[in-house]
């Protein structure tokens, strides 16, 4: 019993560890593909806005792109514990978009809007960092580059088992509670 005593906190912490890596691995495949997802979204619509507009695009329809983005990042997180939805648009998890074709106004504005990841979640380094709107190299041939959308998205796990700056012995420490899965995906708009 005294043996039993002894290890068994040492086995439920090793089984929730488990099933917070399974949680962890399965939030990670789903925000890989949010971000792929809002990418791509973007990028299609951003190929008909071409044909559409006869290939100037305004400032309206660069808003229109980076909400058909960030519609298909929040709808792909519907699954995930801490997804935050207000109104129309997602809190959590952050995400940012730029097209990359050297002219997009708004390229990551929802990184530096004052509500998105810099003031409160510094932990989102990812969708913080700078953007480079210019889409710049040719292709092999010397065509001009074909312009691409990145979409950033940051998510906060939380996991089963909280451990806050838990000091063991021999010097040891475990700080556990709170994981930021980053995810930047890109999707080259394919206008051949």
């Amino acid at each position: 019993m005294v043996e039993f005593a002894l290890v068994l906190p040492m086995l439920l912490v090793f089984l929730l560890g488990v099933a917070d890596f399974a949680r962890i691995f399965t939030a990670g495949i789903t925000m890989e593909a949010a971000a792929r997802d809002g990418a791509e979204a973007a990028a299609q619509e951003y190929l008909q806005l071409i044909h559409k507009t006869g290939g100037v695009l305004d400032a309206g329809d660069y808003s229109a792109l980076h909400t058909t983005a960030l519609d298909a990042v929040c709808s792909e997180t519907e699954p995930l514990p801490n997804q935050n939805k207000v109104g129309a648009s997602c809190t959590m998890p952050l995400a940012a978009v730029c097209v990359h074709d050297g002219v997009d106004p708004l390229c990551g504005i929802e990184s530096d809007d004052g509500v998105g990841p810099e003031p409160g979640v510094p932990q989102c380094t990812g969708v913080n960092g700078a953007w480079d709107n210019a889409n710049l190299g040719a292709t092999p041939g010397g065509a001009p580059a074909l312009p691409y959308v990145e979409v950033r998205a940051c998510y906060r796990f939380t996991t089963l088992f909280n451990l806050g700056d838990l000091n063991l012995p021999f010097g040891w420490s475990i700080s556990l509670g709170e994981i930021w899965l980053q995810r930047d995906r890109e999707f080259t708009v394919a206008n051949y």
